[in-house]
């Protein structure tokens, strides 16, 4: 049979009891991606899979292997084609997949980092402003000058609900991207999911530090950039190009796969004071602890039938918002 010389499946792993299909496809004459099931989810249970995969793959750094860079339920390797043949690397994830028969026995470094968060404070509301000006004088997810409200709409909520489920959750970091130093959080507590459509068209101006959503994901901007996700405040610094401050002295960014972060809100005072001494005095402490993901004790936490059910109750006043907010 004639094989189609455009295929880029270049392999697979039948799904299990415990495990979507995995689809090895080619991305380049040096890059594989690893991918979990065909079609489009966010589970973190895929996540933590990737990255107790992924730590092996880098412990093992066969010759010609470079980096990774996992995602929700995505990894891309980059490798050498000259030294490292695609096959032989397939066929080392193919042994560590067999070697993981569940990911109920996983236990993962995770630190969990504490950032203060200012609530639509008066640079993200500047980056606002010039949006309607310059961009889309009527755009439909800005309300009172914000997104706030607009983000509450969508989930069928109150500012003030979507406040107190920002801080009411750690967000968990699947890998970075889209940004440099940038991480895409996930609500640990499924009853803390929110949901929002993003920009359209996108900004052209973010600052640096606004948190924002997209979808399911929250974001932090690392440095002054476009973007497109829904604004509701502004953190510390969290990449520094100039590495003067001593957490960036061997990394410009401040995240690594698997951190958790947890909001707690302050003044927009407290920030920029907090800027000045991260990147002008450098004597600013960040406050982060060392810890774990226990995957079994986040399957029986989810899994509760209190959680279950508030979770069902959320996504349904959920519903219910997204047909009443306007489209973008």
């Amino acid at each position: 049979m004639e094989t189609n010389r455009y295929e880029v499946i270049l392999d697979t792993l039948p799904a299990t009891a415990t495990r979507l299909e995995v689809l090895f496809r080619q991305a380049g004459d040096g890059f594989l991606q690893v991918e979990y099931g065909r079609d489009q989810r966010a589970n973190l249970l895929d996540s933590f899979r990737i990255q107790t995969i992924d730590a092996r793959i880098r412990e093992a750094a066969p010759e010609g292997f470079i980096e990774t860079l996992p995602g929700i339920r995505t990894n891309m390797l980059h490798f050498d084609p000259e030294i490292l043949d695609v096959r032989l690397l397939i066929d080392m994830i193919k042994k560590f997949e067999s070697e993981l028969a569940d990911v109920d026995h996983i236990v993962m470094p995770s630190r969990l980092i504490h950032l203060p968060i200012a609530f639509e404070d008066s640079e993200t509301k500047k980056c606002v402003a010039k949006y309607l000006k310059e961009v889309r004088p009527e755009a439909p997810n800005v309300i009172d000058g914000y997104n706030l409200e607009y983000i509450a709409m969508c989930n069928g909520m109150t500012a003030a609900e979507v406040k107190q489920t920002l801080l009411g959750t750690e967000w968990y970091n699947s890998g970075g991207g889209f940004w440099p130093g940038g991480g895409f959080f996930w609500p640990m507590d499924p009853r803390c999911a929110l949901v929002v459509p993003k920009y359209n068209p996108p900004r052209t101006w973010t600052p640096e530090g606004t948190v924002g959503i997209g979808g399911p994901c929250v974001f932090t901007y690392t440095t002054a950039t476009g973007g497109g996700y829904q604004l509701f405040g502004r953190t510390i610094p969290v990449f520094q190009f100039a590495q003067k401050h001593p957490l960036f002295k061997e990394s410009p960014f401040l995240y690594v796969n698997g951190d958790r972060i947890q909001f707690h809100e302050t003044s927009e005072a407290e920030i920029l004071r907090i800027y000045e001494h991260v990147h002008d005095k450098t004597d600013y402490e960040y406050d982060i602890e060392p810890g774990e993901i226990v995957v079994k004790d986040y399957v029986e936490f989810v899994q509760s039938p209190a959680v279950l059910q508030e979770t069902e109750e959320f996504q349904a006043r959920q519903a219910k918002g997204a047909q009443t907010a306007p489209r973008l």
